[in-house]
């Protein structure tokens, strides 16, 4: 099935953008419906427009829909045209938000669960989870997973860090201690983001150093032995 016709296509696109749902419309333009169905469009789903904030997206429901908009929707304009749309717009939204749960696997329900969870504080660090976007807490969440499926903290940790904070590098000190370098100046979202991340999945036994712009020489990584970019110790 092409793009355009699934309904979700740009129902997910905002929810990914962490745009407002409110402001997207499907809009039902009756040239589009005809009571005939070898004249309907061939695509759900046609034009759409991005104004004042407001997404509006033209929509002829009979391609997919037809049983549940066939009782609703006229070819004839009986003066309820407003009344129509909107009625149109919240049916069209329902079924947008089944496509995406009917489509979802059990890993992707899982993954909702654990950032339902997230959100709620279970793990706790709100404040510092606040600086993650909707997305980046999708990521956590696979790590959460990837975690729980094989008991490597280390490894889950070095995974998420590397996916959400590319100028991180992890070292290990000694099997024990974690080094991260933070290879730029300290910033507030940076340091709420390793630290949320550490608290995560970073062992209790384990000690950590958090060195920003610059680092410590670290035995056994020869990148980090370099006198010119690095404090030896």
């Amino acid at each position: 099935m092409a793009e355009s016709n699934y309904i979700w296509a740009p129902y997910l696109m905002m929810l990914q953008q962490e745009r407002d749902l409110s402001r997207l419309h499907y809009v039902v333009k009756h040239n589009r419906v005809s009571p005939y169905l070898e004249l309907q469009a061939e695509s759900l789903h046609g034009n759409g427009t991005y104004e004042d904030g407001m997404a509006r997206l033209d929509v002829n429901p009979f391609v997919r829909f037809f049983q549940i908009f066939d009782p609703l929707l006229t070819p004839d304009d009986l003066g309820y045209e407003e009344f129509e749309q909107a009625l149109s717009d919240m049916i069209l939204h329902y079924l947008a938000d089944l496509d995406i749960k009917m489509g979802m696997c059990r890993h992707d329900f899982h993954l909702s669960l654990m950032m339902r969870d997230l959100d709620r504080g279970v793990y706790g660090g709100l404040q510092q989870l606040k600086v993650y976007t909707k997305m980046e807490k999708r990521v956590i969440a696979e790590w959460l997973l990837t975690f729980y499926d094989t008991g490597d903290g280390p490894c889950s940790l070095s995974g998420a860090v590397n996916e959400l904070l590319p100028v991180c590098k992890i070292y290990i000190r000694e099997g024990e201690e974690f080094v991260f370098y933070m290879r730029e100046p300290l910033d507030d979202t940076d340091e709420k983001k390793i630290q949320f991340l550490i608290r995560l999945f970073l062992p209790i036994s384990c000690s950590y150093t958090i060195h920003w712009t610059q680092t410590y020489g670290v035995l056994g990584y020869e990148e980090t032995m370099q006198m010119e970019d690095f404090v030896l110790a």
